[in-house]
């Protein structure tokens, strides 16, 4: 929760001595790791959902059975008039610390932590968006958590806290308003709670179990949160309004779905969709820019706020039903090589669905399968990479994305989607084709490829134009950003002009492509050049049809009659000999390409 200062000290104090006891009273063996797994750090649950031992930070509240044991911590913890969340005691070892960073789970935008200090030392100091401080024994502290934090135990003791998160009440936010800034010359009084002997504090727990959607007021209200704090930006610029006008517009589709569906069950899968769109939407908008108010990725914040408006949302995805896809028809192609002019053309066949963009973000969303869980070796997966948990998440992702041919959802309340017919594209499948035989044993591949010329030279343009980055921040690699596929032993191109390296890419994925495929028998995979698309649409609409087995496009080849329209990513007007402008860099790298130019010329699989 937002603060005005970074610390506010309460006017209350306890007595150390009575709660250093009923610490000491219980047993080392109910003391747990901490749940984020910080070294040094442990903790001893008090309240927690249903009273068990776990973290869960929503549904109904209730005390662990040791906390009827601690007849003053119980006093402590209704001293403070407010609803009682998620608490615990926290440990910090000597020479721990708790690493810098901001709170921006949803649950943290309606709750505060109050600190309680039990055993400390004053070289254990608290720092929160540069304020520092140390929390002294039998005081009681809230902080901002929404900005920069982090503790460190300088000292040779472990130190303990009462950590009590809770919403407040209105009692609660009097006593605060009563409180001390950090920062204020004056100290004010602190009125001491004593111990009293056999009083059984009243405590009230937060007992409701949240609705899994978020009302539209709350979703509004912490939308112009939001874009209220990215409007404070300095230098403002047209990235930040763009970003601003799609929460803007997520907030609105939220309304409007709550009003044709409500908030129950059955209509789910409309509000994930909703997410998991924005998500897509916003991730562009906001790579690379900083929440004013404390600095966090913008991207991180959007992740955390708009899943957490659907609880428990990686929960209700997981439990979803898994769709079928039989044989789908998966477009293999090295980048740049008229992938998505082929993937463009032939969604619009009937009978094929598509996903609506590019597949790779619903698969490395899962843990594991994205380059940074995998040391950024590269983007290959291998058909051992498709555990049955993945294979199950990525089908789901997949489902919420589905289109038919005109562009509609295929979507049913429960997020189930019929045996539909899928076209697949995305250039990393280049490397993946093991592992999406695994995922889709009977799919059909089409494999596109391109002059290597014209293709190494639309490469190079893709890098220079800076708007194909897959990769801003690859470790040990300098120069321009990375953009497009990441090969296997992409380390070893540092420091190599850009044509070297857009010749190992397109090594690297028409080798594979070939190796790959040639394991696999002819009947579930055919070739196609870029040239013969453009020559002839019509004829490769129709041949491809056939050979996904679905009856002939006629309407839609007449409509191609009169050619094709520039795919989404087209940098400039198409010539086939624009590419010659780099002919004089790329002669030596399209010389040592040429066996296995050699190779793609020979190919008699034709579509």
């Amino acid at each position: 929760m937002r603060l005005p200062a970074p610390f506010i000290k309460l006017p209350l104090r306890f007595d150390v001595a009575r709660l250093k006891a009923e610490v000491a009273s219980i047993p080392e063996s109910e003391w747990r790791a901490h749940p984020q797994g910080f070294a040094g750090n442990s903790a001893l649950i008090l309240v927690s959902h249903r009273g068990g031992e776990n973290d869960d930070t929503s549904g109904a509240m209730a005390p662990a059975p040791r906390l009827a044991r601690c007849e003053y911590l119980r006093q402590v913890m209704a001293s403070f008039q407010a609803v009682v969340g998620r608490s615990r005691l926290m440990r910090l070892e000597p020479g721990a610390e708790v690493t810098p960073h901001t709170d921006i789970d949803f649950y943290w935008r309606d709750r505060i932590r109050i600190h309680v200090p039990i055993v400390t030392d004053p070289s254990v100091r608290f720092n929160c968006d540069g304020v520092e401080i140390h929390m002294g024994e039998g005081e009681a502290w809230i902080f901002d958590n929404w900005r920069p934090h982090n503790v460190i135990n300088g000292s040779g003791i472990r130190r303990v806290h009462l950590v009590m998160d809770t919403v407040g009440s209105a009692a609660f936010w009097q006593l605060a308003s009563g409180g001390m800034v950090a920062s204020a010359a004056t100290q004010l009084p602190a009125r001491l709670v004593e111990y009293r002997e056999g009083v059984d504090a009243s405590l009230l727990f937060e007992s409701h179990d949240p609705e899994p959607l978020a009302h539209p007021a709350a979703v509004k209200g912490t939308v112009h949160e939001l874009v209220g704090d990215l409007r404070g930006a300095q230098p403002r610029t047209a990235q930040h309004a763009g970003l601003e006008n799609a929460l803007l517009d997520f907030a609105n589709e939220w309304q409007a779905l709550w009003a044709r569906f409500g908030g129950g069950a059955g209509h789910q899968a409309h509000y994930a969709v909703l997410i998991e769109d924005t998500l897509k939407r916003v991730g562009q908008l906001g790579t690379g820019l900083r929440l004013p108010s404390n600095s966090t990725q913008v991207n991180m914040v959007l992740q955390k706020y708009l899943s957490g408006m659907f609880d428990h949302f990686p929960a209700w995805l997981a439990a979803a039903p898994v769709p079928a896809f039989p044989r789908p028809v998966i477009v293999v192609a090295a980048p740049r090589s008229g992938s998505t002019l082929l993937f463009e053309t032939l969604k619009r066949i009937p009978g094929l669905s598509n996903l609506g963009d590019e597949s790779h973000a619903e698969i490395e969303a899962i843990p594991g399968l994205s380059p940074r869980d995998r040391g950024f070796a590269s983007n290959v997966l291998a058909a051992a990479d498709l555990t049955p948990e993945r294979r199950d998440a990525i089908l789901r992702n997949f489902v919420l994305q589905l289109r038919d041919h005109q562009g509609r959802r295929w979507l049913t309340q429960d997020g189930a989607a019929p045996g539909v017919r899928l076209l697949e594209k995305t250039p990393k499948n280049a490397l993946r084709i093991p592992f999406l035989d695994a995922l889709f044993p009977d799919a059909l591949y089409l494999f596109i490829h391109r002059d290597a010329g014209e293709n190494l030279g639309s490469m190079l343009d893709a890098w220079q134009s800076g708007r194909f980055v897959t990769y801003p921040d690859l470790p040990d690699w300098q120069g321009q950003p990375w953009s497009l596929l990441l090969p296997p032993g992409w380390r070893e191109l540092r420091g190599k002009p850009s044509p070297e390296v857009v010749g190992a890419q397109w090594r690297a994925a028409n080798q594979a492509i070939l190796d790959d495929l040639s394991k696999l028998p002819r009947e579930r995979w055919r070739v196609l050049d870029y040239a013969e698309l453009v020559r002839d649409p019509s004829g490769v609409v129709r041949r491809a049809a056939a050979f996904a087995g679905l009856p002939e496009p006629v309407e839609l080849q007449r409509s191609l009659a009169a050619g094709l329209p520039p795919s989404r990513y087209t940098l400039s007007a198409p010539a086939p000999d624009k590419w010659r402008r780099h002919e004089t860099a790329l002669t030596p790298v399209l010389a040592a390409l040429a066996p296995l130019r050699e190779r793609l010329a020979a190919l008699d699989n034709r579509l």
